[in-house]
């Protein structure tokens, strides 16, 4: 069953505003300058050390980016999924395949005997939320608006955006399986109620669940990139 198809039929009306107005080339030379600030972040700063500048100075140019295409795209935070007016609705969506995925891990767990529900499954649950919102904006509020103008939106944009999600956490098989599937969701569900902070919710508890269930041969770590062969 497609996710598009289980979340809602149709957009809610008064949800969806206005689309990002910007040439083609534009959004893909913008998507492309985050893509390879966070890939330059994952295996070209490992490689020279993890020094701890490089990192920073590529944090900043992705900050940046992000700022200064907020500013000239005008769609305002309402559309861009920073609001609450829809968080319920959006949240109620979003917790069947929660639910779903959470027993997937559990059960997982209980068969190879892997379930880890102590300290560090709660400190993720307090630390993450912000890591997730920031994740979900880059994915959503950037380059899925980026995608919607590549190919006019639709189905199109939402496997673009899943795609590109699940790539970003290559090697990590686990990861990048399960980034694919989440990505799919949440676009699917950003193009309907866009809500980031039901999202990053969604985000966080799956992400706890999933690093803290799983045995040692099925998710090594939650590390991508080139760091992930040696943690």
């Amino acid at each position: 069953m497609r996710a598009q198809a289980r979340i809602s039929e149709q957009p809610v009306a008064g949800d969806i505003g206005p689309e990002l107005n910007i040439k083609a080339s534009h959004a893909l030379v913008e998507l492309a300058c985050m893509i390879l600030a966070v890939e330059l972040i994952e295996w070209a700063v490992p490689l020279a050390g993890n020094n701890a500048k490089a990192y920073g100075g590529l944090a900043l140019v992705i900050a940046l980016l992000m700022a200064v295409c907020f500013l000239r795209d005008g769609l305002g935070p309402k559309r861009l999924g920073i609001r609450m007016d829809n968080f319920l609705p959006a949240l109620g969506d979003l917790l069947p395949f929660l639910m779903v995925f959470v027993l997937a891990m559990v059960s997982i767990g209980l068969v190879f005997g892997s379930i880890r529900l102590g300290d560090r499954f709660w400190s993720m649950l307090a630390v993450v939320p912000p890591w997730a919102l920031l994740q979900q904006y880059m994915l959503l509020a950037f380059a899925n608006h980026r995608f919607r103008v590549l190919f006019g939106g639709g189905e199109g944009a939402t496997i673009a955006t899943a795609a590109l999600f699940a790539a970003l956490h290559l090697p990590n098989p686990a990861l990048t399986v399960v980034c694919g599937l989440g990505g799919y969701i949440w676009a699917s569900e950003y193009a309907i109620r866009p809500n980031l902070f039901a999202n990053a919710l969604t985000h966080t508890v799956a992400s706890a669940f999933l690093a803290n269930t799983l045995p040692h041969s099925l998710l090594r770590n939650m590390v991508v990139g080139y760091n992930h062969f040696f943690r």
